[in-house]
Parts: structure tokens; sequence; C-alpha cells
């Protein structure tokens, strides 16, 4: 029988082996939840549409991975996520008139309705940003200027889609037949520059190690990555468009429809010019490290007035 001394020495060999090994193979940080988060991806399961993500995995602000296409490239279809064991069967909406319809009390939460769309980078406009894979100076030059020009024409092109708008939802909508073709249209095209939006924040993330080692670049770039995975109000429009695609889930949709528009309303614009502007700082911090052949174009800065119909300076 072996003595306690021993299994004691041996327990201590075995961890002092064990420990250099895990610190070889850290995980990348997930930001805090706020809330119940089971699968620890920093979305909490009232907004994770893909729980049980294995660690290490950098996902969106919908909990699913993120997934890199090339401009144009389309995925392979995925199946939906299965609904969970406590989803409640969705409440008929109520009928015109109904004094009840609209109230906070009746909203069906989202976390019990199963999205009608594949979740993850199902979508596109074309305009998403692959991984960088190259190995010289060159190399990372070309894949900056690249990234850096189509980060400021994806946003610009979010703000296009929704120029001339009120920035306020559609009045007094009842049910998707209450929007127009357009308007469903607007928040499809928006949805599909979400998933575009979310790639630079993961590529640029994966890119950070391959910067110049200058205090000036190190800090604009850790503020531009910073302020890439902060973009979280165009999810709405993903939430939107699943609205509308199956209203019976989203009951009563009218109370549904606004708050959600009136949340993206609210950030959208603050949260693509911050990181526009961030975009630009770091621009300029790179371009000091690099000789004047290799300068990359500065993109010009945003107004700061959202592109609403009647909206002024803030």
């Amino acid at each position: 029988m072996r003595s306690p001394l021993i299994l004691f020495g041996v327990a201590l060999l075995v961890g002092s082996v064990a420990a250099p090994l895990e610190a070889q193979h850290p995980q990348k940080a997930r930001r805090a939840a706020v809330g119940p988060d089971a699968d620890g991806d920093g979305v909490p399961d009232a907004q994770d549409r893909c729980p049980n993500t294995p660690a290490g995995h950098r996902v969106g602000p919908d909990g699913c991975p993120l997934r890199l296409l090339l401009p144009g490239q389309q995925p392979p279809a995925a199946a939906p996520a299965p609904a969970p064991a406590t989803t409640p069967a969705p409440t008929p909406a109520p009928p015109a008139g109904n004094a009840n319809a609209g109230r906070p009390g009746s909203v069906t939460p989202q976390a019990a309705v199963r999205p009608t769309a594949a979740p993850g980078a199902a979508f596109t406009a074309g305009l998403a940003i692959p991984s960088y894979t190259g190995t010289s100076d060159a190399d990372r030059d070309a894949y900056l200027r690249r990234f850096t020009q189509m980060l400021d024409s994806t946003i610009v092109t979010l703000i296009e889609v929704f120029r001339n708008t009120s920035g306020q939802p559609v009045a007094g909508a009842e049910s998707p037949t209450s929007l127009s073709q357009r308007e469903r249209d607007r928040w499809g095209r928006c949805r599909d520059l979400h998933f575009d939006l979310q790639s630079y924040g993961a590529a640029f993330h994966d890119l950070l190690g391959s910067l110049p080692a200058t205090a000036n670049v190190e800090r604009t770039a850790a503020v531009l990555d910073t302020s890439l995975s902060t973009i979280q109000a165009t999810a709405e429009c993903d939430n939107i468009t699943s609205m509308i695609a199956a209203p019976g889930r989203w009951t009563p949709w009218r109370a549904q429809y606004e708050a959600t528009a009136r949340r993206f309303y609210r950030d959208w614009y603050d949260q693509v010019r911050e990181a526009d502007d961030h975009n630009r700082a770091f621009v300029v911090a790179y371009n000091s490290t690099r000789p004047a052949a290799a300068r990359i174009s500065v993109p010009p800065a945003m107004p700061r007035t959202p592109p609403y119909v009647g909206a002024a300076p803030r």
C-alpha cells in the first residue's frame, strides 16, 4: 500500500508538468455578459442564438461563431439551431383594437422565439473581408489598404440604406404587410451589411500581432479593435427581418417591431461613426511607420449628423 507521502509527491509532480502545458494554450478573452451566460461566450443566454459555443471561438453579438467570407461568396446553407427545450408555444397575435396590444407585459421575450434564418454569416452584401494570410510587410500594406478602404465603403453603404428615412419605426405597423416593400428591403440590406461588418472585427483582431510594434500603432489599433467589436446595433436588422419572415412568432408584432427598430435607430449611427473615426486614426498612425510609397489613403470623415430627414448635428 502506497504511503500518503508518496501519493502527495506524485500529485505535486503531475501538477508542475500540467501547469506549463496549460499556459501554452491560452484562450482568447471574451466579453463579460450581462445576465446568465451558460457557454461563457460573452453573449447573455437571452440573446444567444448558438448555445454551447466551444471555448476559444470568436462570436458575433448573436452568440454564433463568426464565419469569414470572400466578397461575394455565399456560405453553405446551415441548419437552424434547435429550439430550447423550454421554448413556449407562440402566443397568437391579439386582434386589432385589443386593449392589451402593445403593452410591455404582453411582449414575447426574444429568447423564446426561434429564428427562421440560419444563424451566423448566412447573409452578405458582398463586402465582407477575408482573414489576413500574408507573410511580408508588403503583404500587410496591401491587406490594410484594402481593409481600411472596404471598411469605409461598408459603413458608407449602410448610411445610404437609411438616408432620408425618419429615424423612427413606421407608425402604426400592425404587421409586416403594413411595411412597404422598400422598407422591408431596407431591413434586409442592413442585415446583410451587419454580417459583413462582423467580419472586419474578427479579421482585424487576428491581425493585431502582425502590426508594427510602436506605441501609437498599438494604441490606435487597440481602440479600433474595440470599436469594431462594439458595433452591436446592426444586429437588430437581423431581428427585424426575422419578424418580417415569421410574424406569428413575434407577438404582439407591432410592439416587438417598434421596440427593436427604436433600439437600432438610437445606436447604430454613433457606433459605426466611432468605428470610422478610429479607422482613420489607425491609418494615420500606421502611415507614420511606412515609407511614402507604402502609405494608405486616409478615408474621409463622416458627418456628425445621421442621414435622417431633418436631422441636426449632435
